[in-house]
């Protein structure tokens, strides 16, 4: 296979994410009649860690988050996009492990997307963390939008959902707003014990505020 070969084939592959609807939206049944693709989240992604990096301007390389954002969804291309709502959910890593391999055999950049792929599933270096961070707060802030559309309700959402422990947990607390669930789950993830960072900020901004009107 020449160079031409394996860039369109790496290019046909990825744009199959386009229309890969995120399973996650599916499960909650988001009734807005279209939903994000894994592509957009992706795009969404890049986009929130380049705005987060030009009002914080940390000591991060931007060009590997955004390489490690722009890369890290491709194994759903093979294994689909798994939420911990799923069964198969436990097996995702080394699933996900085998199919970055598949998609990415025979490139001469190869080691370079497989390596900043298992850097983000270790969280083995500060770009990784930052782009691990953005990740799960792009999805926090899409489902406040969709929260605030109207289209993202508990009572709309299928039984693996419902039935999910920590789900039925923050539901007997008498959260209403369905945005405040994704937050609840990430929130650990993304604010420091007894430390301010904008991570941390965002988080209760989105908590407090309605988002800004665009």
């Amino acid at each position: 296979m020449d160079k031409v070969e394996k860039i369109l084939r790496y290019y046909l592959l990825t744009n199959k994410l386009k229309d890969t609807i995120r399973t996650g939206w599916k499960y909650w049944n988001v009734k807005k009649p279209r939903l994000e693709s894994v592509a957009e989240h992706v795009y969404g992604t890049c986009m929130l860690a380049i705005a987060i990096w030009s009002e914080t301007l940390p000591t991060v390389n931007l060009a590997e988050v955004l390489m490690t954002l722009a890369v890290h969804e491709t194994e759903e291309i093979i294994i689909g996009d798994l939420t911990p709502f799923d069964a198969e959910y436990k097996t995702k890593k080394a699933k996900g492990e085998d199919a970055v391999k598949q998609i990415f055999s025979g490139m001469m950049a190869e080691e370079v997307f497989v390596t900043l792929i298992k850097n983000f599933d270790e969280q083995s270096t500060d770009e990784a963390k930052f782009a691990y961070k953005v990740d799960k707060l792009e999805c926090d802030i899409q489902a406040k939008i969709y929260d605030e559309q109207k289209y993202l309700k508990l009572e709309n959402a299928n039984d693996k959902v419902k039935k999910d422990p920590f789900i039925k947990k923050i539901s007997e607390k008498g959260v209403k707003e369905a945005y405040k669930y994704f937050i609840y789950m990430d929130k650990t993830k993304l604010q420091k014990k007894d430390e301010e960072d904008i991570f941390s900020e965002i988080i209760k901004y989105l908590e407090k505020h309605n988002l800004p009107k665009i």
